[in-house]
């Protein structure tokens, strides 16, 4: 498989596609400072339903498709599904219920504490705009959202007067210094909650607490409607499903945790399907472009060269029907990450300009920085990604992530934990342990290192110091890099007793 490796860089086999992919990112610059400024834009006066309006009819008239499609997705969660006319649907028709369709209740104040009920007003509208951007979601707006303010609503009634499947019910309680927020998700169906969960933080900075826990549930919330949809689309259309329908379940298997060979490829073969019965899917086209990367960074990939090709035409179809898209901008890193670090860091940081606070955007980033010989740097995104998203499905790979920063800058201390951290959530993520290996034996820690090869060999029977040392380098051409691979993995490993071949 090393030989096939040394073939491709970065998710292009030849260096004319390459350079192509480099004139295109430079073509396609203006449309994206366009769209950043509308995305800009959109977030500022996201609180004035009347402006957001306005800017719609402007960008479908001097924005093309992309400004157009921006504005539409802010008026259609703010204004247009203010009326309750999908109602009659969830009755007669439940099957033309959206299927990620949900409002963000009023979350409620339990102290008398006029502070705290801005805090907890803030928390539910700003909710209701991040939730507003999950390609494909129906979230019902925040002027319905408060009618229910203080009121007690019968799930089942409140799914049918709106037309939803879901909604997200809140309480904030402060105790000291000490605010509390209890989240949970519930199933309009059936009244179940679905999903729940309990943040934390001290008071004494408000804003910053309410935009941490904003960002979080943000992320977990959207993750977790994936799963419960996926699970209600086989048990409502197993016999005859949709590309919607197999999107969502290829998704909800990318997201089963621990990340492993097995569920990488069920999720590739479900995005498959949907293309099949949809080629324009954009979710499919970006799942399996990313679970395309995913088989080739991991070394699970029998075919590096076709795989990364058609990573990089899948993706590059994606972003042109959604180019405001944080996660396809993340994917395209990933695909460029083998090879051309330097090249995905541009997509990480505009995935960024998009998201300021999206998860996989600062993770892959950091490892990005790694990778050009900047692991000082990559400190930074990696902690803001565990600590927006401490429970993220990829938090083994961003705590390896920061054990290999560590052991790029020989803090084999800190290099352990995180290594450690990594190998608690996901045992199988065997990344992690030639660092562990390396880092105990920096430490003198000689019989730890030597369990930890053990368990190296069970996951990779085939490892060897020449084969890592291959793969490093067919990562990233950077010198500095090159030379701390050298200089502390590689010497490392074979200090251990790690075989040379």
């Amino acid at each position: 498989m090393t030989t096939a490796l040394c073939g491709t860089i970065g998710g292009v086999d030849t260096p004319g596609t390459t350079n192509n992919l480099r004139k295109e990112a430079r073509s396609r610059a203006p449309q994206r400072r366009f769209v950043l400024f509308t995305a800009r834009m959109r977030h500022r006066l996201r609180y004035v339903g009347a402006a957001i309006a306005s800017i719609a009819a402007v960008g479908a008239v001097i924005g093309g498709l992309t400004g157009y499609w921006n504005a539409w997705k802010v008026v259609t969660t703010e204004i247009l599904y203010e009326s309750r006319g999908l109602g009659k649907y969830a009755t007669s028709r439940p099957d033309l219920v959206p299927r990620l369709s949900m409002i963000v209740l009023p979350f409620a104040n339990l102290n008398n504490d006029p502070e705290q009920d801005y805090f907890a007003d803030g928390i539910t509208t700003d909710l209701t705009t991040d939730l507003g951007q999950i390609p494909g979601a129906l979230v019902i707006g925040r002027g319905t959202a408060f009618t229910y303010k203080n009121k007690q609503a019968d799930p089942k009634t409140l799914g049918n007067e709106l037309g939803i499947r879901w909604a997200v019910l809140g309480a904030v309680q402060r105790s000291g210094d000490r605010i509390r927020v209890n989240v949970s998700l519930t199933d309009l169906s059936t009244g179940r909650d679905f999903w729940s969960d309990r943040f934390e933080g001290d008071r004494s900075n408000l804003p910053d607490l309410q935009n941490q826990i904003v960002v979080r549930l943000a992320r977990s919330l959207s993750v977790e409607l994936i799963q419960a949809e996926s699970r209600r689309g086989q048990s409502e259309r197993s016999s005859n499903p949709d590309a919607t329908d197999l999107a969502m379940r290829g998704w909800a298997k990318r997201y089963e945790q621990p990340l492993s060979e097995g569920p990488v490829r069920q999720a590739l073969e479900l995005f498959d399907q949907a293309l099949r019965v949809d080629p324009d899917n954009t979710d499919a086209m970006i799942g399996k472009s990313w679970c395309l990367a995913i088989l080739v960074i991991s070394q699970w990939s029998v075919s590096v060269d076709e795989d990364l090709r058609l990573a990089s035409d899948l993706i590059g179809k994606a972003l042109a029907k959604r180019p405001s898209s944080a996660l396809a901008h993340v994917v395209k890193g990933e695909v460029l990450r083998f090879g051309h670090p330097e090249t995905a860091i541009a997509e990480y940081d505009a995935a960024l300009e998009f998201d300021p606070n999206y998860p996989p955007a600062n993770f892959y980033k950091g490892s990005a920085l790694i990778l050009t010989g900047r692991s000082r740097e990559a400190l930074t995104p990696l902690h803001i990604a565990l600590r927006v998203s401490p429970k993220d499905p990829l938090a083994a790979g961003m705590h390896f992530t920061l054990c290999h920063a560590h052991l790029h800058l020989r803090e084999y201390a800190n290099a352990i934990e995180e290594c450690r951290r990594s190998i608690n959530l996901n045992k199988e993520y065997w990344y992690a342990y030639p660092d562990l290996i390396v880092a105990y034996e920096a430490t003198g820690q000689p019989r730890q290192a030597k369990l930890a090869v053990a368990e190296l060999y069970q996951l990779r029977p085939e490892f060897t110091v020449e084969r890592y040392q291959q793969l490093g380098f067919e990562f990233s051409s950077n010198p500095k890099f090159r030379k701390e691979l050298m200089k502390i993995l590689v010497d490392g490993m074979r200090k251990a007793g790690v075989r040379e071949q």
